[in-house]
């Protein structure tokens, strides 16, 4: 995927999940949750199976992701990940 293309996905799937609820933390949020659902959703596309696939597709991918997403403090955590898409309200 080009840079271009990559940008053009971000900016759809950042218009898609504007209507999903990032819920406050009690802590200062270090991940936007843009940036984790893509770095989750392009994990599985090639075969990625868990929290820590997604972790590892996101340091392997690292120097092209933080092209097109914002990366403030880096790529979350398999925790975090595990955190982001087992929430249920």
């Amino acid at each position: 995927m080009s840079i271009a293309n990559a940008t053009a996905f971000t900016e759809k799937m950042s218009l898609v999940f504007s209507e999903i609820e990032d819920p406050p933390v009690e802590r200062t949020p270090v991940h936007f949750l843009t940036d984790i659902l893509i770095i989750g959703i392009l994990s599985v596309i090639p075969g990625g199976k868990g929290w820590e696939d997604m972790k590892n597709y996101g340091l392997s991918k690292y120097d092209w992701l933080e092209q097109f997403l914002a990366l403030p403090e880096a790529i979350p955590s398999a925790d975090t990940f595990r955190r982001v898409f087992e929430r249920t309200h």
